[in-house]
């Protein structure tokens, strides 16, 4: 019998998605009032101005929403996580990730990543030139880092590489949306294209929902799409709980791969923060089974320098074998991170006030 369309396969998603925006209120387009300041922050959403306060209640929640986008913001930044929707203007950036990792099955491993972020500023900062390239990808990831990029897939055994060009459709302060092609540095090259949706607003009191989703077709993997929610509960000022979900379904493999994870962030300090998470991921062919366990803990300072990180992760994780069975496996990590960024110089061109 023929398989069902990957159009069916994704209408519930969508759906799901129409349902958020309607339950929220408001529509991507409707996010920005005119006039409004571009934001100012890596990698969350920040919040709209908020009406006129008309009371202590209406004072009080503006303040603990206000509270909470900064809380997210300071995480995102400081872990510097590209599965985060970025609302500012995109700037120039190189992050330069290298890890020497030891487990109970494989003993040392080294794993090297480099993603650069380029904007092109004279085409009214719509487009940007994004390189991806490492040396393996990580089998024990729950979630992917950036799904339909081939230059970042956790499945990899070898080096791989990929040059993307990406263009703004429309960018507000809580939604954008793009899309992108690019080929896969290899003899011969393979072509890819994508598009992305990401939204950010609170859901709830205390509670900030992200959504992002990306349709993808590869000349290798054939047709993919991907759809990622996390919501985020601000415990206290320097406390957030995460909770990330990931579906993924390629032609290839016609079965969806899935992953959850919940994981508690805690800052110490202005350089410092650690975090403690726990998830699954696992896939719906043959059969819906969780492929892997994991529970970690991350501790991350900056060191030296502001552009210099270093992380310390000990994890202890069950996969699946071949027979079904399964047996914790200890490991630890320990990773250098460089980042390099590029801000504008120059005043900005008057036709810069348009929002986009």
């Amino acid at each position: 019998m023929k398989p069902p369309s990957l159009g069916i396969r994704t209408f519930p998603t969508l759906a799901a998605a129409l349902l958020l925006f309607l339950a929220t209120g408001s529509s991507p387009a409707a996010d920005v009032p005119a006039g409004s300041a571009p934001a100012a922050t890596d990698n969350a959403a920040v919040p709209v101005a908020p009406a006129v306060d008309n009371s202590w209640v209406d004072r009080t929640h503006s303040r603990v929403e206000r509270d909470l986008f900064n809380t997210v913001v300071w995480f995102d930044r400081f872990f510097g996580d590209d599965r985060m929707v970025v609302t500012e203007r995109p700037v120039s950036l190189l992050r330069w990730k290298s890890e020497l990792r030891w487990d109970e099955e494989e003993h040392y491993s080294f794993r090297s990543t480099v993603r650069a972020s380029l904007r092109l500023p004279r085409l009214k900062d719509r487009w940007h030139l994004v390189f991806s390239t490492e040396n393996r990808g990580d089998p024990n990831a729950i979630l992917p880092e950036d799904p339909g990029n081939p230059g970042l897939d956790i499945g990899s055994h070898g080096r791989i590489s990929s040059t993307e060009l990406v263009y703004d459709i429309f960018r507000t302060q809580r939604s954008i949306l793009d899309v992108g092609a690019g080929v896969r540095v290899k003899i011969p090259p393979d072509a890819f294209v994508r598009t992305r949706f990401q939204h950010a607003r609170p859901v709830g009191f205390n509670t900030l929902g992200r959504f992002t989703a990306t349709a993808y077709w590869d000349a290798l993997d054939g047709f993919g799409e991907s759809n990622q929610v996390d919501l985020e509960r601000w415990l206290a000022p320097p406390t957030l709980l995460r909770w990330s979900n990931s579906f993924e379904i390629k032609e290839k493999t016609n079965g969806w791969t899935w992953g959850t994870e919940l994981s508690l962030l805690h800052k110490l300090s202005p350089k410092s923060a650690i975090t403690f998470a726990g998830g699954v991921s696992g896939s719906t062919r043959p059969a819906w089974i969780a492929q892997n366990y994991r529970v970690l803990a991350r501790y991350r300072r900056n060191v030296w320098r502001k552009w210099l990180f270093l992380e310390g992760e000990p994890d202890i994780h069950w996969p699946r074998k071949e027979d079904g069975s399964r047996k914790p496996v200890w490991g630890a990590t320990l990773r250098v991170e460089i980042l390099f960024t590029g801000a504008e110089t120059d005043p900005p061109p008057a036709d810069r006030g348009s929002g986009l």
